[in-house]
C-alpha cells in the first residue's frame, strides 16, 4: 500500500469514528496525517478529500445509528408531550427543513428593478 492509501485510510479511520470530533483538513493534516499542507495537497486534490470525507460521514453515520435512534425516540417522546422545538426538531432532522421563501416585489408586484429605456439619435 502506498502512502496515498496509507493517508486515506488513516483518514477515513479518523473521521469515520463517531467518538472523535470531525476536525477541519488543516488539523486533519498536521494533527493526524503529520503532513505540511503542501504535501497533503500534493497527495490529494480537494475534491479527493471531499470525497474521503463524504464518505466519513457515511461511515460515522452507520457506526451511530443505534445512538441517534436512541436520540430521535427522545425528541419524537417530547414532541408527542407537546414540546414544540421537539416537534420542530424531530419532522427537520426526518423530513427536512422548510424552505422559507420570500418574495421581495415593488408596489402591486412590480419589479424593485428599474428600467432604462435609452433612444440613440444620429446626426
Amino acid at each position: 500500500m502506498g502512502a496515498k492509501e496509507k493517508h486515506r485510510q488513516k483518514m477515513l479511520s479518523y473521521w469515520g469514528d463517531p467518538e472523535k470530533e470531525f476536525i477541519p483538513r488543516g488539523k486533519m493534516c498536521s494533527d493526524v496525517l503529520k503532513l505540511s499542507r503542501f504535501t497533503f495537497y500534493h497527495h490529494f486534490r480537494p475534491a479527493e478529500v471531499s470525497e474521503i470525507e463524504n464518505e466519513a460521514i457515511e461511515m460515522r453515520k452507520a457506526a451511530s445509528s443505534s445512538q441517534r435512534a436512541v436520540l430521535y425516540k427522545s425528541l419524537y417522546d417530547a414532541g408527542v408531550a407537546g414540546d414544540v422545538k421537539a416537534i420542530k426538531e424531530f419532522l427537520d432532522r426526518t423530513e427536512g427543513k422548510v424552505i422559507d421563501r420570500k418574495e421581495i416585489t415593488g408596489e402591486g408586484g412590480k419589479s424593485i428593478v428599474p428600467i432604462l429605456n435609452v433612444t440613440i439619435t444620429g446626426d
